[in-house]
């Protein structure tokens, strides 16, 4: 009965301890994380490659406290300089995004961004040559052996060993299919036959991931196995037809190292969009104000990708059950959606099955019934 007694003194002096305890922890929020200034955020590079546009995103920077997407760098005028005189200009195609036609380069000239912002603002990177990406061999996947997810492989190599340094991002695609199928719909005052599937749907995603590779430490520039990214069967990609594209660049060795320690921060942080706690401001400056930040790394060089599918079907999706049978006047006052109709026995009256629009209409899960044009 006595240790019994010790036993709760204690536990109740050691919860009275840390209530005491968590009450005088603070949040540690420091002036230069709670009111960062909004620095220039530069995403993108100049893509030589013979009939190939290139792409520029400007944005701001956000503090780790920030909730949404970064704001959006409007109006700049965006230019392209090569150090034989040659000039390139980008339009704003939609906010903070900046696209160049394909246009012929000199891939013998260097070349820099000038950016000049509506706010009067001028930041300038240092000129960089055009680095020459060789193709890509083969991509390759293999399943893992519990059969929980599927990894991507890429090959490549540089027979004049010059590239050395690699970069590569990638888009993914994939078909789901919903588990009930909607074979009619209400058009007015009629039940008709139903216009469009909805009942299978593709659906998108770019990388957030940084993946790099470096043969400097191999006597051949061979990357062998490189691992682009690994898909979870949990993520439901894989359920019945699954597609990446992978883009490969080369890079200059200083372009690697601005990309290998922003991977090793995002590592920490979770992701490449989330707000970064280190300054990797890249090789692009503010000339109008050199206390002035900008985050980013301009380079250029030719691109090569390559498609590959993964059809192994793996994962299950959801079950759903129908939900009622209605009259044909019962349906029109009916949230749910008509799966089929069937005329019971002895009746020359159709009555139509229903279902709920989440087991039925894929685009409520964000995809898009519009089949892609490179799809097979």
């Amino acid at each position: 009965m006595k240790n019994k007694l010790k036993t709760l003194f204690y536990l109740a002096g050691l919860a009275v301890g840390l209530l005491f305890l968590k009450s005088c922890i603070e949040p540690f929020a420091p002036p230069e994380i709670t009111n960062a200034r909004q620095f220039l955020v530069v995403d993108g590079s100049l893509n030589t490659s013979a009939g190939a546009s290139s792409q520029i995103r400007l944005s701001r920077t956000q503090n780790v406290y920030d909730e949404g997407t970064p704001r959006a760098e409007l109006r700049a005028k965006v230019t392209v300089e090569g150090d034989k005189g040659s000039r390139f200009t980008f339009v704003e195609a939609e906010n903070g995004i900046y696209h160049l036609a394909s246009a012929k380069y000199n891939v013998t000239e260097k070349f820099r961004l000038r950016i000049k912002t509506a706010g009067g603002q001028e930041y300038l990177s240092t000129f960089v040559p055009v680095v020459k990406t060789p193709p890509i061999d083969s991509l390759t996947y293999s399943v893992n052996p519990g059969k929980e997810g599927v990894r991507v492989f890429v090959n490549t190599h540089d027979a004049t060993n010059k590239t050395r340094f690699y970069r590569w991002s990638f888009d993914e695609t994939w078909e789901y299919y919903m588990p009930l199928y909607s074979g009619f719909e209400v058009v007015g005052k009629e039940i008709v036959y139903r216009s469009e599937n909805i009942n299978t749907c593709w659906s998108a995603a770019k990388a957030s991931t940084i993946v790099l590779g470096s043969t400097v430490k191999l006597t051949k520039d061979i990357v062998k196995d490189q691992v682009v990214t690994y898909v979870p069967v949990s993520s439901g990609k894989l359920r019945v037809k699954y597609s990446i594209l992978v883009k490969q660049y080369g890079l200059t060795q200083e372009e690697y190292e601005y990309w290998n320690n922003l991977s090793k921060t995002t590592e920490r942080t979770g992701s490449l969009f989330d707000p970064q706690p280190a300054e990797i401001t890249g090789n692009i400056t503010c000339l109008s104000d050199p206390t002035e930040l900008a985050f980013g790394f301009f380079g250029a060089s030719t691109q090569e990708e390559q498609r590959l599918f993964v059809a192994e079907r793996l994962g299950r999706g959801p079950t759903c059950e129908p939900t009622d049978t209605l009259s044909s006047s019962e349906v029109f006052e009916s949230i749910d959606l008509i799966l089929s109709e069937y005329i019971p026995e002895g009746s020359f009256v159709p009555e139509y099955i229903m279902g709920t629009t989440n087991c039925t209409d894929c685009r409520l899960q964000g995809g898009t019934i519009k089949r892609p044009s490179f799809w097979k």
